[in-house]
């Protein structure tokens, strides 16, 4: 995994020069300091500590030799990719969504399911279910009518 230093980890984060040797002081974020001098950070440490990069890349500033990787490895050279994943993403959760509401269309109306079984046998009552000793029915339009009647 590539290393970044820490001024090309808070381009990348969004986040602040200080923020991030602060985090690195504590613990939050593992480091290394190399040769040179250069606190860096693997990627994957980013990741870990921050979750995937939000890809503030700005074109005016081009990407610095380090940050360029094959297009797999880096935020700006998956940009397009992440962008087209997230859009089929989207796309199939909206069809996934578009099912759903036609299968509940498909559904009776709330009121409606009661309105076909009355009418379908006006002699019965339409909650035709276990009775206590006392004759009431407790059937759920039984509770449904008491719960109603109370409120």
């Amino acid at each position: 995994m590539p290393e970044l230093n820490l001024s090309q980890a808070a381009r990348l984060y969004g986040k602040s020069r200080m923020t991030l040797h602060r985090h690195c002081r504590s613990g939050r974020v593992t480091s290394r300091i190399s040769d040179d001098g250069q606190r860096l950070i693997d990627l994957s440490e980013l990741i870990r500590a921050y979750g995937e990069p939000p890809n503030r890349v700005t074109p005016d500033t081009p990407p610095e030799a380090s940050q360029r990787y094959t297009p797999g490895d880096t935020p700006q050279g998956t940009r397009d990719d992440l962008l087209l994943r997230e859009l089929q993403a989207l796309r199939e959760q909206v069809a996934r969504l578009q099912e759903e509401v036609r299968e509940l269309r498909r559904l009776p109306a709330p009121g409606q399911l009661q309105e076909d079984l009355e009418r379908a046998s006006p002699a019965e009552p339409a909650e035709a279910g276990p009775q206590r000793a006392g004759g009431q029915v407790t059937g759920f339009g039984d509770l449904l009518r008491r719960f109603e009647a109370k409120h």
